[in-house]
């Protein structure tokens, strides 16, 4: 009987262990993914309910007019990251996993920007209480940002038994309407 529940402990916790290194590996593609802009990249690792409004067409287009268009440019800075996981949970049959990172990025202007402009840049990047620190560049014309990051990845039959993502910031429509709140509340988010 001992030896029944240690081979099922073992089993499980190889599952376990093969899980969180292939969610480090996906989480590291997501990351790749914003680094090199790689817009479809981006669309196919974020979770399903993001196309329930949305189609993935117009996700990339909106992505690729956020990152760069006639007045700024968006870049992330660093090539790799350090990305802390949260534990796996499973939750109504799913398993959850939250990832907190900070990331560091600049926002190029095109035009050359006034001082008045500046501050007031300064003052709504530093309404968003995720943002850490805002330093203008004014030999780039740009600001270098650092703000702290939370994704939640979830792994189910709906994402094709595949980690997919959902970013806490979301670009496209509320955190609400991609997690449930009840979900948020039990990841402690």
């Amino acid at each position: 009987m001992k030896k029944i529940v240690c081979l099922f402990l073992l089993a499980f916790w190889n599952g376990q262990t093969q899980t969180l290194e292939q969610l480090k590996l996906e989480t590291k593609k997501f990351y790749e993914a914003h680094y090199n802009m790689d817009f479809d990249g981006i669309a196919s690792l974020y979770h399903p309910n993001y196309f329930e409004k949305i189609t993935k067409e117009e996700i990339t287009t909106k992505l690729d007019e956020q990152f760069q268009n006639d007045k700024i440019g968006i870049r992330f800075v660093f090539p790799t990251m350090n990305f802390t996981f949260g534990m796996l949970q499973e939750i109504e049959g799913k398993k959850y996993c939250v990832i907190s990172f900070k990331n560091t990025f600049r926002v190029n202007f095109i035009d050359k920007l006034s001082e008045e402009e500046v501050q007031k840049n300064i003052a709504s990047f530093q309404a968003n209480p995720k943002i850490k620190s805002v330093k203008y560049e004014a030999k780039r014309n740009s600001f270098f940002i650092e703000e702290n990051v939370i994704w939640v990845a979830v792994f189910h039959s709906s994402t094709m038994d595949n980690w997919k993502f959902i970013e806490q910031n979301p670009k496209f429509q509320s955190f609400d309407n991609l997690l449930n709140p009840e979900i948020q509340k039990q990841l402690g988010l």
